[in-house]
């Protein structure tokens, strides 16, 4: 009989600890499921970025990419509205110091580099964004300007740019504009795709005016 119910508590101990083993593996399991949906999310970003090292780059401001954004800049809103976020570009930019700025990596060996450059008037500087593929330099954009004082109505000039690390996009808006009498000429509106290869290439045309595109080039104020 002692042998019998030796034989039991043995196979009732063998039980329990199978059943141990087993609900241990399954929580290895999901951990490890969830890890991988974790890298999914990750992979399905066209820029694979390591977000740590974002705190100290400003992308520019997300409005740009909302909805209707461009069709809400009205005669009577946009000078406001559009002062209003290039002073959020200014603020952001004023003490950007380029060996402070780290490059942003991806996992298709592309990586972005900000960089502050400086004309011969020190107040006035332009952000460029540089792309890089294996380490060589391949594409650049203009990425931030707000040149002031140009020499005739509409004095002001402003290019504000935002990047979507998420889809690799970066929409764009050109425009003049002028504090007398607080009007504004809109030269081009549009999204841009960084490529595979680093290229960087209009993705989207939604505004466009040839004429103030003109005035541009009278100015030297293409990139």
């Amino acid at each position: 009989m002692k042998s019998f119910n030796k034989v039991v508590i043995i196979l009732v101990l063998i039980i329990v600890s199978c059943k141990k083993e087993k609900n241990k593996s399954f929580l290895n399991t999901e951990k490890k499921v969830q890890t991988n949906d974790s890298l999914m999310i990750l992979n399905d970003k066209v820029l694979d970025v390591n977000y740590e090292l974002l705190d100290n780059i400003f992308l520019g401001d997300s409005i740009l990419e909302t909805k209707n954004y461009f069709q809400n800049l009205t005669d009577t809103t946009g000078y406001t509205l559009l002062k209003k976020q290039n002073e959020l570009y200014l603020k952001n930019y004023l003490d950007f110091i380029n060996n402070n700025i780290p490059q942003i990596g991806s996992d298709r060996n592309i990586k972005l580099k900000f960089e502050k450059q400086l004309f011969k008037n020190k107040d006035e500087y332009r952000i460029v964004l540089y792309s890089f593929l294996n380490n060589k330099k391949v594409d650049s954009l203009e990425f931030y300007r707000n040149a002031t004082h140009l020499e005739y109505e509409p004095s002001n000039y402003t290019n504000l740019s935002y990047l979507n690390l998420k889809n690799g996009k970066i929409w764009q808006i050109k425009y003049f504009s002028s504090p007398v009498d607080k009007s504004v000429g809109y030269i081009f509106y549009g999204r841009k795709k960084i490529l595979e290869s680093g290229k960087v290439e209009t993705d989207s045309l939604c505004y466009l005016d040839e004429s103030l595109d003109v005035e541009m080039e009278k100015n030297k104020l293409y990139y």
